[in-house]
């Protein structure tokens, strides 16, 4: 049953603001993404979600085969976009929605901090499928930035003290997986480029980055107090960050062993997040050499999909597909480095990149449409956009629109 939702815009900010002091409207359509919105009644519980895909020309929800209709992955992130529509821009018409996705999020982990990630038409979870079993990885820190979304919005708006105190619980029980694998800091094993951490989960760059972005958020609130984890973590990414004076990929972020990917690259983001709270310079140094080297190259290619790194420092890449989640990565490190360093240069380069969304692109193609709020699922080629529109596609365009502050 889908939600029926209203689109008033409230006249005042939230905390940040001060009082009487008007709120601007957003600058993101939310109608295609609020259109994949459903819920689904489990137990006694309506359970909120938003669906994978939704492909042109009716952008209907398409039912993920072997899957099922939603992911935890998406939620997750979803409620960050909420999140920031709740608390910034006043936005309680979406509250219902957020705390029904945040009991779908606890509805979909563990008390043992495990989590699962589809669900099927029906409420019952997917735990077979190689993507959905019960892990602590991927889908399990993207349910984790949710639910610190969801307890950002409960601080806000504390509307449900039972369901605040679900989520401590539940974020709290990623603690005993971080202490499991941070035990090993700070050794090292030799690797293809020299020594590397064995203290980050999986072995993965890229996940660690997402669980940096999770850990960064919560620091300081309540008894979350993770000054220690984010050094821990935000050392490894310093570590997994290929230095070759006078190579072209010089300055770039291993994801998975030998390969950097556009299909999420938070390292910048997440570094500078740790700065933000450690006052450490060597994580700003880190990203500043990343925008400094690695961006360039990537803007000068358009943004390819992926490039592996051999021993010898040859690479090659594959230039598609292209996805609004790499884009927003990029953006969204650059961004917030200019924000930090208050450089002309990195601003310029972050509406650079942003600028693939508005049709600066190989396409020649404009990937969001501000009148429907629909960001296109991909560029496969110069001459082939994928006019789908799923809910990652959307999400991710729309937490770059938002941390823009406009299209």
């Amino acid at each position: 049953m889908k939600p029926k939702l209203s689109f008033l815009i409230a006249l005042l900010f939230c905390c940040q603001c001060q009082p009487g002091k008007p709120v601007p409207d957003s600058p993101i359509n939310l109608d295609h993404a609020l259109s994949l919105v459903d819920s689904v009644k489990v137990g006694e519980k309506q359970l909120y979600f938003i669906y994978i895909y939704a492909d042109a020309p009716d952008y209907k929800p398409v039912i993920a085969s072997r899957e099922g209709i939603t992911c935890v992955d998406d939620v997750g992130r979803f409620m960050e976009v909420l999140e920031t529509e709740i608390c910034q821009y006043n936005r309680k018409d979406l509250l219902s929605i957020a705390l029904g996705m945040t009991r779908f999020l606890l509805y979909m982990s563990r008390d043992d901090g495990l989590w699962y990630n589809f669900i099927e038409a029906d409420g019952q979870i997917n735990t077979t499928y190689r993507t959905s079993t019960a892990e602590f990885q991927w889908w399990a820190i993207r349910g984790l930035r949710g639910l610190a979304a969801a307890y950002m919005i409960l601080q806000k708006y504390p509307v449900d003290l039972n369901l605040e105190k679900a989520v401590v619980q539940r974020l709290h029980s990623m603690d005993i997986h971080l202490g499991e694998i941070l035990k090993n800091y700070p050794n090292k094993v030799e690797g293809m480029f020299g020594p590397q951490p064995t203290w980050l989960i999986m072995d993965a760059p890229d996940i660690n980055s997402e669980m940096l972005l999770v850990l960064t958020k919560l620091h300081g609130y309540a008894d979350f107090i993770y000054q220690d984890e984010i050094k821990k973590i935000a050392d490894g990414l310093v570590d997994y960050q290929y230095r070759k004076t006078g190579n072209a990929v010089d300055g770039m972020y291993f994801c998975w062993e030998n390969k950097w990917h556009n299909w999420g690259n938070n390292q910048s983001t997440a570094l500078l997040k740790a700065y933000q709270i450690t006052k450490d310079e060597k994580y700003l140094h880190s990203v500043q050499i990343w925008a400094k080297k690695f961006a360039p190259f990537l803007i000068e290619n358009d943004f390819p999909w992926d490039i592996s790194v051999s021993a010898d420092g040859s690479y090659s890449m594959n230039k598609f597909p292209q996805i609004a989640y790499g884009m927003h990565s990029v953006y969204s490190g650059m961004k917030l480095l200019s924000v930090i360093s208050g450089n002309d240069e990195y601003s310029a380069r972050a509406e650079n990149v942003f600028s693939w969304f508005k049709g600066k692109n190989v396409a020649n193609t404009p990937m969001y449409d501000p009148k429907t709020g629909r960001c296109f699922d991909g560029i496969n080629d110069v001459n082939d956009v994928n006019y789908n529109s799923g809910a990652e596609s959307t999400i991710e365009c729309l937490l770059a629109i938002q941390k823009r502050g406009r299209f």
